[in-house]
């Protein structure tokens, strides 16, 4: 017994002798060009043995012998050496270009870049990391082929309009989904751009159909920024600057206008005694700029501060930032904070849980500009209408009332006072957070669960005291407006990834989702004030109050499905479907399934492409989905009713009756979607060149459609039958690396889109006039556009510009028997019938691009870099509005300078612009005389950093960098108005067709800034 257990207890002792003797201790130091390289994950391949290196890159790892240690780091060349008798390792990692390996984010998953089947493009942050930026969106323009953004309205705060291969719908939104740390849905306005790690276009169906009835607009996958494992990295980046008005319009002075109101009174009224005398128009001078009053140059200033850290299993980012944009029109501006916490925690080897946050709060001075057309009016319009001899402040030091001299001239308010004393401010409390924990179940197959919030907490108070006109005008006006939106989703998935036999790769994914939006809003209103002390804080000084609420509340449920397969990493196919059942849609359409399949050949790949070395990457795509618009609002199905009040036997009553004409049938707008892509890559991925060709139709148009009267009602919303708008195009994106070597770097990258848009068909109508024009510039009202089967959404709609008429004898030649004198304008009378009216407009013009194109170079000498990005678009027309009024529209405001010495005065004088006393042009409708080239190439951002030499000049800091940035500081255009970059009307319901209008929304801006990055 004894000889047993010192024979047991000597082979223990063995066994363990011999297995430490299979481990040995290795320790190195891991650097990059730069130096130490701290967080550095350094693991035995295939097993759980793992370390970090420390502050100083050093680490020390117990590991198997001949064991094949992997170095690895976000932003690096993974590295892998055998172990071999050495026991000092040091290593020097390479910086990862972007290449095949990337991982880009898709639907509900990652992929490889060289795995990708659809048409998907990536920002690089890279490069517009050095672009201070006011929004999300603004990080995408010119960035990305097929993805056009515009800001066309200024307004700090503002949101962009962002469109993906062109309009898909008429009466509803084309703006795409944002999905941001998988919250389908989310709201980008308040987000961080500085938190942002990165940022995935899936723009085919192939790619969107995961996302269902929200896929036909494409989608936007955003990615915020994670900690890192190791040191704590703390970065602070603060940078100010100024901001001025791109440019501005040459109205008449003083001296200019009270001559020409003195000329066109004596041509419109002769007999009506005159407003100046000469010794009068001899004293003004150059009188009252009031684009210089209402303009002026704005500071902004941004700081952001970010750390990030953690262990192997816990990691962590918190960041903060504060952004202060002033408006270049006096008394508007924005102000946003925002905090985030990202947190990623290894429960087990098995469980995983992560959360990403996000509180911001963001205050907004909106100027009161125009946003519906000019309808409303607004201070920007004001002041080219104002007269210039009217003073900012009368004797007495208080404000000019209005417009003068009176009777002669336009009545409008003081538009300095109404910006300084009328006020429109409206705050936001915006809560984000989405969490998430997934299990491996077994090897391949993993669980995830996740649920997140985005909820929005408005409130917007609108004040207009009676000392001003416009508040004059209700005897003084205070309202509260409170909207509430909650937004909640819960995903479930199950995935597997395996490959077999070394390959078949297969990657599969099922899931349900289930999401809920909630909406509730109160608004309060108080007129005829008794005192202008209070604002709004007490509308009981109102003697007019009244006041309004409302709720609605929408949900979505959804199944999904994908798969991925790989065959010997040469032949590519996707497949997905996704069912979604909506409770928007009508009682027998609740429901709409989505399919997708895509396939590629990596041709690159096959043996017969081996002795090309040339050619590093070459792939050919294709691919069709079936996608839907979910964009169309609660309730639209069911019948609705309102409310109405009468007097009854002298009493107030309130009465219900049916307010719109219900469709059980109602449904989605529906988009099926082919493309075709190549990808090549050349000299290892230096020149990288994407192509795509694109044809998408949309049917079951959502369409207000004209019913009998007999039912009460004049429209009801249906779905129309067929194939109803096609976009169809082009896009190409080239990539180059240009100059790599140790002290110089530059690359480039270029991209090109070509949308053609057509409406196939609008029903059993002809046409339908459509697009919004300004009540107040046309009287009566008017339409600027044309919804016609073969031709573009956004066409113009309208008379054609022929001249001047030079003399009488030339009208009474034509045989019009329109009212007509020289010195008007002349219009095709295109059916021949010798009258000049509604049925000889035609198309005259196009809103909406031939093509748009962007380009950006990142250039790197020494310490220096210079980045440069280029952005324009080419083929459109713009319906510059401005020219009705400031030319010859209502004659007795002020107008643009060369009206008073170009104008038509007698024959041959002029054959473009009308006679001082004509208002032919705006009484007749839109014309083409009023239509500009809206073509423009905009030197978008132009930043030069220099990078400060460390450690010489400090030790603190791991990295410092200083620079300064000028934005939109040159454009080149032919477009007359502030900028052609433009739309007077905002991208919401009743506005989707009211393109390319310029009526004086908020104008662009030059800005000049000087910033500073620190890390340490």
């Amino acid at each position: 017994m004894k000889r047993t257990i010192a024979l047991i207890t000597g082979l223990f002792v063995f066994i363990c002798s011999f297995c430490y003797a299979q481990n040995v201790s290795v320790k190195g130091t891991v650097k990059d060009k730069n130096g130490a390289l701290p967080g550095v994950s350094v693991t035995v391949k295939n097993s759980k043995i793992a370390v970090i290196t420390n502050n100083d890159g050093n680490y020390t790892i117990a590991v198997p012998q001949n064991a094949v240690l992997v170095f690895s780091a976000v932003g690096y060349k993974t590295q892998e050496t055998t172990l071999g008798n050495r026991s000092t390792i040091n290593i020097v990692l390479a910086e990862q270009a972007n290449d095949l390996t990337d991982v880009v984010v898709i639907g509900y998953g990652t992929a490889k870049k060289k795995d990708i089947t659809g048409s998907v493009s990536s920002v690089s942050l890279n490069n517009v990391e050095k672009t201070p930026v006011f929004g999300t969106a603004q990080l995408l323009q010119g960035q990305a082929s097929g993805v056009q953004v515009t800001q066309t309205n200024s307004q700090p705060g503002a949101s962009f309009s962002v469109r993906i291969r062109g309009t898909n719908s008429i009466n509803f939104s084309s703006d795409p989904l944002y999905v941001v740390d998988g919250f389908a849905g989310a709201d980008i306005t308040a987000l961080n751009p500085n938190d942002i790690a990165s940022m995935d276009i899936l723009k085919d169906a192939s790619s969107t159909a995961i996302y269902g009835n929200r896929g036909a607009n494409g989608v936007v996958i955003i990615t915020t920024k994670s900690g890192s494992a190791g040191k704590k990295t703390l970065n602070a980046e603060v940078y100010t600057g100024f901001q001025q008005v791109g440019k501005k319009l040459d109205m008449m002075n003083a001296t200019e206008f009270a001559t020409y109101l003195n000329r066109v009174t004596a041509i419109v009224t002769p007999t009506a005694a005159l407003p100046f005398t000469q010794s009068q128009i001899d004293a003004l001078g150059e009188g009252t700029d009031w684009q210089e009053e209402l303009f002026r140059v704005a500071p902004i200033t941004s700081a952001n501060l970010s750390l990030t850290g953690g262990s192997a299993d816990t990691k962590y980012l918190v960041s903060a930032n504060f952004f202060n944009q002033q408006g270049i029109i006096i008394n508007s501006g924005y102000l946003r904070g925002t905090l985030r916490l990202n947190l990623t925690h290894n429960i087990s080897e098995k469980i995983h849980f992560g959360i990403n946050t996000q509180i911001s709060f963001d205050k907004q001075n909106l100027a009161n500009v125009n946003t519906t057309g000019g309808s409303t009016g607004g201070t920007l319009l004001d002041a080219l209408r104002i007269s210039p001899t009217v003073p900012v402040f009368d004797a007495s030091g208080a404000y000019s009332f209005q417009n003068a001299p009176l009777g002669y001239t336009t009545v409008v308010g003081n538009p300095v006072a109404a910006a300084n004393l009328n006020t429109d401010i409206m705050t936001n409390l915006r809560l984000f957070a989405n969490a998430y924990a997934d299990y491996d179940i077994i090897k391949g197959l993993k669980f995830k669960t996740s649920i997140g919030t985005d909820d929005k907490f408005t409130n917007e108070k609108i004040f207009r005291p009676n000392t001003t006109y416009l508040g004059a005008q209700s005897g003084g006006f205070a309202q509260i407006i409170n909207p509430i939106n909650y937004n909640w989703l819960n995903e479930n998935t199950l995935s597997y990834n395996t490959i077999i036999s070394g390959i078949h790769s297969i990657n599969a994914l099922a899931g349900f989702t289930y999401q809920e939006f909630r909406f509730n809003s109160s608004t309060s209103t108080a007129q005829q004030l008794t005192t202008n002390n209070l604002g709004v804080e007490n509308l009981s000084v109102g003697s007019s109050l009244s006041s309004a609420s409302s709720a609605n509340k929408s949900s979505l449920a959804s199944f999904i499905a994908r798969l991925n397969y790989s065959l010997l990493d040469r032949y590519l196919l996707t497949a997905s479907i996704r069912r979604d059942g909506s409770s928007s849609l009508g009682q027998n359409s609740k429901w709409g399934t989505f399919p997708s399949v895509a396939a590629a050949w990596r041709i690159s790949n096959e043996s017969f492409m081996k002795n090309m070395t040339s050619v590093s990457d070459l792939k050919l795509r294709v691919g069709y989905g079936e996608t839907g618009n979910a964009n169309i609002g609660q309730y639209n199905s069911l019948q609705q009713y309102i409310f109405n009040n009468y007097v009854l036997n002298g009493n107030r009553v309130v009465g219900v009756s049916p307010g719109n004409f219900p469709n059980a049938d109602l449904q989605w707008e529906a988009t099926k979607a082919f493309n075709i892509g190549l990808d090549l890559g050349l000299f290892k991925n230096r020149i990288t060149f994407t192509a795509d060709y694109y044809n998408k139709k949309t049917s079951q148009l959502l369409f207000f459609r004209t019913i009998p009267s007999t039912t009460g009602f004049a429209t009801a919303l249906v779905n129309l039958d067929g194939n109803n708008i096609q976009n169809k195009g082009f896009e190409f994106a080239l990539n180059t690396i240009n100059i790599s070597t140790e002290n110089v770097k530059w690359s480039t990258n270029f991209n090109f889109s070509r949308n053609m848009n057509k409406v196939l068909s609008i029903g059993n109508i002809p046409f339908q006039l459509t697009g919004n024009v300004s009540s107040s510039l046309y009287p009566g009202g008017n339409t600027a556009g044309i919804l016609k089967a073969g031709s573009p959404i956004g066409s113009f709609y309208g008379y054609v510009f022929d001249g001047i008429w030079q003399t009488q004898a030339e009208i009474t030649a034509s045989g019009l028997t329109n009212t007509l004198k020289p010195g008007d304008p002349k219009y095709k009378d295109l059916n021949g019938d010798k009258v000049i009216n509604g049925a000889d407009r035609t198309i005259i013009g196009q809103a909406v691009p031939k093509f748009s194109y962007g380009f950006n170079s990142n250039l790197t000498v020494g310490r220096f870099n210079l980045f440069l990005l280029l952005q324009g678009v080419y083929g459109n027309q713009i319906m510059n509005e401005n020219r009705v009024e400031g030319e010859n529209g209502t004659i007795s405001d002020n107008k643009l300078a060369y009206v008073l010495t170009e104008s038509w005065n007698g024959p041959g004088t002029s054959n473009t612009l009308p006679s001082l006393g004509s208002t032919l042009r705006r009484s007749i409708g839109p014309t083409s005389d009023i239509l500009e080239d809206g073509s423009y190439l905009r030197f978008k951002t132009i930043t030069l950093t220099y990078d400060l030499p460390l450690p010489k000049l400090s030790s603190v800091f791991k990295s410092a960098s200083i620079y300064v940035t000028g934005q939109n500081l040159f454009t080149i255009t032919k477009y007359s108005g502030y900028d052609p970059e433009v739309n007077a009307y905002s991208n919401s319901a009743g506005n989707y067709t009211s393109l390319g209008m310029d009526y004086n929304p908020y104008p662009n801006i030059k800005t000049y800034s000087f910033g500073i990055k620190l890390g340490f």
